[in-house]
């Protein structure tokens, strides 16, 4: 696809409802190199992260989250490789992301793209739709795919984003997670849960995963995995991608951004929390944390007290 063939449509969302998103407005307008992004976690920390971003620049490393991704591309053109597969994700996609999900993208046209994510935990998903099934609690949605082209359900997971995102109204947002629990289950393919369950991974992968998350602060070497497995070190790399999608060395540096991530968010600096996580410095932490995350770490820990980023 010619990038000038689509510029010109480059953005065909709706314009932003409220005032905190309303510098990433999704309507026409001139090319910009400038990146922005506004995050939020309007559950506190319990669980739910939100964001509305326009992304130029900025190349995602391949990673993948312990959250759910549920989102919408508002404006421009992302390319995402996802499940083995690369996407052209133009306004109006969908996405829907498990947890463990390893993708990776960038912008696929000189303007960049718009996307409006939610970052939904295990335990809040299950009760997000607990309470869309009159229950505590409810199984995990699974998801077909991770993108589809639905321009009336993205305008329906958009304006839900806008009030959840944005709105200074307590009630609103609330209310507004009876009909993201029902974007789910569409997503879904119905009824979240109804599919059988896939076939039980390795337990040589278990054991090196359970291994990596107990050592998040360590410089693990492939040699103590390998041992783990009983395998030679090539079989202990192909083991491991093919159970998790990421060679270990990347599951890993993952699991250290997360930590991060966390830190970031009880108020620690920075510079203790690339320690603790065992970067060999904050510099490097930040490199390996701003192609995952999408945000500087100085940008994410203010999260709450700046609405939105220049980058």
């Amino acid at each position: 696809m010619q990038k000038a063939a689509v510029r010109d449509k480059w953005m065909n969302g709706n314009n932003g409802v409220n005032s905190q998103v309303e510098a990433m407005d999704d309507g026409p307008g001139p090319v910009s190199r400038s990146e922005r992004v506004s995050l939020r976690r309007p559950l506190g920390h319990r669980g739910l992260e939100t964001l509305a971003a326009h992304y130029v620049r900025q190349r995602f490393k391949p990673h993948s989250h312990p959250e759910y991704l549920i989102g919408v591309i508002t404006g421009g053109v992302h390319s995402v490789w996802c499940r083995g597969e690369r996407h052209t994700a133009l306004p109006g996609t969908v996405m829907s992301m498990r947890p463990g999900d390893v993708h990776h993208g960038n912008a696929a046209v000189e303007a960049g793209w718009m996307q409006r994510m939610f970052y939904v935990a295990e335990d809040t998903m299950r009760e997000i739709l607990g309470d869309r099934l009159d229950a505590s609690t409810a199984p995990l949605p699974d998801f077909e795919r991770c993108d589809r082209h639905d321009p009336l359900l993205a305008v329906r997971l958009k304006r839900i984003h806008d009030r959840i995102h944005a709105s200074r109204l307590m009630l609103s947002r609330d209310a507004a997670w009876a009909d993201f629990a029902d974007v789910v289950a569409v997503l879904a393919g119905g009824a979240p849960g109804d599919d059988s369950p896939g076939a039980l991974p390795d337990t040589r992968a278990r054991a090196m995963v359970d291994y990596l998350h107990a050592h998040v602060g360590e410089d693990v070497s492939l040699d103590t995995l390998s041992s783990l497995a009983g395998l030679r070190r090539r079989q202990t790399i192909d083991l491991f991608k093919r159970e998790t999608g990421l060679p270990p060395h990347a599951y890993h540096i993952g699991l250290k951004v997360r930590l991060v991530q966390d830190r970031l968010r009880k108020g620690h600096a920075p510079a203790a929390a690339a320690m603790e996580a065992g970067f060999a410095d904050q510099s490097h932490m930040a490199r390996h944390f701003s192609a995952i995350v999408g945000l500087t770490p100085a940008a994410y820990a203010q999260a709450d007290r700046v609405r939105t980023f220049v980058l």
